[in-house]
């Protein structure tokens, strides 16, 4: 392999567009970019939490609440932009997300109203969701099976910044200004992602790549792609996997704020700590993935996953909140830098065969990962324990059924025929 490109490329003649030979490094970092308005979404007003709720006068517990109003929105975002990318190309769709995605973050700044604010993130959600999917799809169309495991950890590497900086830089805009700052940063930057749209971002999917069948017959590709068993195992129990990291979002404003009374900028060096070993983890599973199959560092990393949340789980029993924070902290961090190692791996086994269809696979992979958020949230809210156990819970039972699904993808599957 030559030595990555180290600029931004030109926009290239469609025969370049569908495989390169180099990794693009410059043009993955600036997908990287856009795909960042998700987690930067989900993170940077977490450390807001109990102002809001103070400021709307309800519990922080209920304002959490706007975190699965924001999953709701992925969820069914995702499933439209896919199939639409696959029949119009990967550009328009992106102008159309982006656009949403500025107007409902001045929405949720300009708003006095809590449920106007979660319509908001709902919003915010069905305009920010472009970006996981086109970008995805555009990593696809261009590249092979491994080339794409490494490209997903490159792209992680300047996205996987987001949840490390966010809590820390909405924590440094409650210093200065309210929690509305936090909106109205966001608005901008969507605008940059419009601009990175506009002056970087060539199209990638070719005229004769593109899906010509009927709109009216999406439903039944989703459900040809949830029988196709080289992306059913890989998608659903890698989003199991990732749905666990959107449990532990959802709940560690109680859990590290409200139960173990930590400030909000301690809340954010911890929330960035997890958010780097994800990162760290991705970067080394570039350097695995030309020595070892990916289907076995894929494998190796959800039992790192479901080890880590058995035993949180186990604290929660024997110890409840008496557990000794570091120890707690310790086994969340296993749990997401184990992301690193499943994400990348599970995302280019799940879109290797399919070439025609891309943006759709990456839709449903992406809607089913937010769907199981939503069922972990709802998990949350089940059982009425300490913290300590009630994420436990969530999390063991998450990871060990993506696991379980994880062992079931055909260990002969050969990526190398991947068209």
């Amino acid at each position: 392999m030559s030595a990555p490109k180290s600029s931004l490329p030109n926009k290239p003649n469609a025969a370049d567009r569908v495989r390169s030979a180099d990794l693009p490094v410059a043009w993955i970092m600036m997908l990287g970019l856009i795909v960042a308005v998700g987690p930067l979404s989900i993170d940077m007003y977490l450390p807001a939490l109990p102002s809001m709720a103070d400021d709307f006068g309800v519990s922080t517990a209920f304002m959490a609440n706007s975190v699965p109003a924001y999953f709701v929105g992925l969820v069914f975002g995702q499933l439209f932009y896919g199939p639409f990318s696959d029949r119009v190309g990967r550009v328009k769709p992106l102008y159309i997300g982006m656009t949403l995605y500025v107007i409902a973050s001045i929405i949720c700044a300009t708003t006095d109203n809590e449920y106007v604010l979660f319509v908001g993130r709902t919003l915010q959600a069905l305009g920010a969701c472009v970006g996981a999917v086109v970008t995805r799809a555009a990593i696809r169309d261009r590249l092979t099976a491994k080339q794409t495991a490494k490209a997903f950890s490159i792209m992680i590497l300047v996205m996987g910044l987001a949840p490390i900086l966010a809590p820390s830089l909405g924590a440094v805009f409650l210093q200065f200004f309210s929690w509305h700052s936090i909106f109205w940063f966001l608005a901008a930057f969507g605008t940059l992602n419009l601009l990175l749209t506009k002056f970087f971002f060539f199209e990638t999917l070719t005229e004769e790549n593109r899906n010509v069948r009927p709109a009216r017959e999406v439903l039944s590709q989703y459900w040809d792609l949830l029988k196709d068993p080289t992306f059913n195992y890989p998608a659903i129990g890698g989003g199991l996997l990732m749905g666990a990291m959107f449990v532990y979002i959802s709940s560690a404003s109680e859990l590290i704020m409200d139960t173990y009374g930590m400030s909000a900028t301690h809340f954010g060096w911890l929330f960035g700590m997890n958010a780097a070993g994800f990162v760290g983890l991705t970067q080394l599973n570039q350097w695995l993935t030309n020595r070892f199959r990916i289907l076995s560092i894929l494998r190796f990393g959800a039992m790192m996953q479901v080890i880590s949340a058995g035993a949180l789980f186990t604290l929660g029993i024997v110890f409840g909140t008496d557990a000794w924070l570091p120890l707690v902290l310790a086994c969340i961090f296993f749990c997401i830098a184990g992301l690193g190692l499943t994400q990348p791996n599970a995302s280019a086994i799940a879109l290797a065969f399919q070439k025609r269809r891309a943006g759709m696979a990456s839709a449903l992979q992406g809607s089913l990962m937010f769907s199981v958020g939503i069922f972990g949230g709802l998990l949350l809210n089940l059982f009425p324990v300490n913290p300590v156990l009630k994420i436990g819970i969530a999390m063991f039972a998450l990871m060990s059924l993506g696991t379980y699904l994880i062992w079931q993808i055909d260990r002969n599957l050969n990526l190398d025929n991947a068209e």
